[in-house]
């Protein structure tokens, strides 16, 4: 580490020149960062302190960052709304051009006044995955099946609830997500419970209604069959990765046999969209590993591909991930395929970004309104995230609790979030 008495650096932002510092692997004690140090300290204003400093320490130690000293989750709407000044951000010609290609198919007009979309959180999974920190139970647990029932009772309460506020509101629904979790592992009539519930909260056709089945193992026809009945016009099937090997390390409960099974059987419900979830960077992966998966995927030709860059969580028993980026590894070889990108968004201790791609006009309009943060959204379940538009120009916001047994033994204060966003006129 630098060895330097941040202390004497007195200056409002002397603490984020420290982060920054201590973000770069430098194990010696240098004259020039510690000059370098002090400069940037008496700079006038954070960025310009930032920007200084991100300079020297490219010079000292030939090291750039694809997005410079931008830290935000969401750089495409950062890019949208400050194109007069990116160049101090120092972000890469690769990233912007990057960003160009999806704001150029992306669509962000929305009047969060007038539409909402709707989140249903299902806080269960057939196993915990080495990777994830999520805050879901496995159903391995007696204590967690016992939950189940209560839960799926409670949630609809919930979700009733949603379909009277909006209408007493003047929103309409413009698109659905029933994610988690694993929604697909509930039983089968809970589903269907679930589903007409969802379908209930409008009365007309919503634009985009997607279903998460991420575990390939939970796809039976039944459960498809309740998907389908419920309205469902969009599922997503997460393979992580085709090879076998790996997906035991990160105890997945399915193989690449599956998941080929889980597809085919996915594509005679004849849902207009599927899509297939990668994860690069994964234990023992290389990047011959995650191309041999990513090709395998492509030639499938679902209508969408999320490509995720591992992210180390504190949560989650892997602890260790690649250095190297696959971004534009995987961007070169899904364009080459006809498919263009059409959303992203970052995460701390990641090597590459998370990127959505889409065949034709298959963009999801739930995801590029989630990552640009710009519509109404009323969740339900645990760890739903409310947002609401109010009629001043705020935005009120609400989050459920994380934990089943919590949500369920304080549903009285879950619905109380309603009386909370109440005021919209």
């Amino acid at each position: 580490m630098i060895y330097m008495n941040f202390n004497e650096l007195n200056h409002p932002y002397r603490y984020a020149v420290e982060r920054i510092v201590h973000g770069f692997e430098i194990y010696e004690q240098n004259a020039d960062v510690s000059a370098c140090l002090a400069r940037s300290a008496s700079a006038g204003s954070k960025l310009e302190a930032s920007v200084f400093l991100y300079d020297e320490l490219v010079r000292l130690t030939g090291r750039t960052l694809p997005w410079g000293i931008f830290t935000g989750v969401h750089p495409i709407r950062f890019i949208r709304e400050n194109r007069h000044n990116l160049g101090e951000f120092r972000i890469s010609p690769e990233r912007l051009q990057l960003a160009d290609e999806i704001m150029a198919v992306q669509d962000v007009r929305t009047n969060p006044r007038e539409v909402f979309h709707l989140y249903v959180g299902i806080p269960f999974c057939p196993s915990r995955c080495k990777y994830c920190s999520f805050v879901s139970e496995s159903v391995t647990k007696p204590s967690t099946q016992k939950l189940i029932t209560p839960y799926v009772d409670a949630l609809c309460r919930e979700i009733a609830a949603v379909g009277e506020y909006s209408a007493a509101n003047g929103l309409t629904l413009e698109a659905m997500y029933v994610g988690g979790g694993t929604p697909t592992m509930l039983p089968v009539t809970a589903q269907s419970r679930l589903y007409a519930a969802v379908s209930s909260v409008s009365a007309q056709a919503v634009r985009e209604y997607t279903v998460e089945a991420g575990r390939p193992e939970t796809l039976t026809d039944e459960v498809l069959a309740a998907i389908k009945a419920g309205g469902a016009t969009r599922i997503s099937i997460n393979p992580q990765t085709m090879n076998d090997e790996t997906l035991r390390i990160i105890g997945r409960e399915h193989n690449s046999t599956d998941i080929y099974k889980a597809y085919e059987k996915a594509r005679r419900f004849d849902f207009a969209v599927i899509n297939m979830d990668l994860i690069a960077g994964l234990p023992g992966e290389d990047c011959s590993c995650f191309t041999d998966s990513l090709n395998k995927i492509i030639a499938l030709e679902p209508e969408n591909i999320t490509v995720h860059s591992l992210a180390v969580k504190r949560g989650a028993a892997v602890k260790a991930r690649s250095d190297a980026d696959f971004t534009l590894i995987a961007h070169d070889i899904l364009t080459a395929a006809g498919y263009v990108p059409y959303y992203l968004y970052r995460q701390s201790n990641c090597a590459g970004d998370n990127i959505g791609y889409t065949r034709g006009a298959n963009v999801s309009r739930y995801n590029v309104l989630m990552m640009d943060e710009s519509s109404t959204v009323l969740a339900a379940g645990c760890g739903g995230a409310t947002r609401v538009f109010m009629s001043d120009g705020s935005v009120r916001k609400h989050y459920n609790f994380k934990y089943a047994h919590e949500y369920i033994s304080r549903f009285d204060e879950v619905m109380n979030k309603f009386e909370k966003i109440h005021d919209i006129p």
